[in-house]
């Protein structure tokens, strides 16, 4: 992509590189991304999306056989990377709990006790899915991982949750087990306000 061509120009070209009319990607939102929604905006020429970070891998396959059975578009399926050591803080967890109190209801103390699903076996009942774009949050995966995305033909996004981390996956990627270096398709990136100069 030409660095000085026109933010509209950017825009489809990327579109047209994901096979897609309109440069519209619908936010893997965990718990929020029924089939339903992901198939309205693949229909309008957009990719729709899942966020799975709490469903099983049957519950996976299950979200793209329905998607599938009323599109022909494409869809994006969001995973957090698991870190290796969860450490839990009481007291923080209960301040989170009573600002939550504001605005639904309480949150059981309880919550925060679930267990994750098995990383491996959703990522497994994702790559067998066959998205068009396999993305992550909270983690990269591993040259492992990466190498698996890449030669299924599946785009990789990178998400980058601050302005500091939006440089880094611009470089590419490598780790102390592999000399290989990847390079995210794309780079996810929230709106983040403008600095206010003085």
């Amino acid at each position: 992509m030409h660095p000085t061509s026109t933010p509209l120009a950017r825009a489809q070209e990327f579109a047209s590189s994901l096979g897609i009319r309109l440069p519209i990607l619908l936010a893997p939102m965990a718990g929020a991304c029924p089939p339903s929604l992901s198939i309205a905006v693949a229909n309008a020429g957009g990719v729709g999306a899942c966020g799975a970070v709490l469903m099983r891998p049957a519950e996976i396959t299950s979200w793209c056989d329905e998607f599938r059975q009323h599109s022909q578009g494409g869809f994006q399926i969001n995973l957090w990377i698991p870190a290796w050591e969860i450490r839990r803080n009481p007291e923080l967890e209960q301040r989170q709990r009573t600002f939550l109190a504001h605005w639904g209801p309480a949150v059981d103390s309880s919550a925060g006790d679930s267990v994750l699903p098995d990383f491996e076996a959703q990522f497994r009942a994702i790559i067998d899915a066959q998205p068009e774009v396999i993305s992550s949050i909270m983690g990269v995966y591993s040259d492992r991982h990466v190498t698996e995305i890449k030669a299924r033909g599946i785009l990789w996004f990178a998400t980058a949750t601050t302005s500091q981390k939006q440089e880094r996956p611009r470089t590419p990627v490598q780790t102390p087990s592999s000399p290989k270096r990847w390079r995210p398709a794309g780079i996810a990136a929230p709106s983040m306000p403008a600095r206010r100069s003085g």
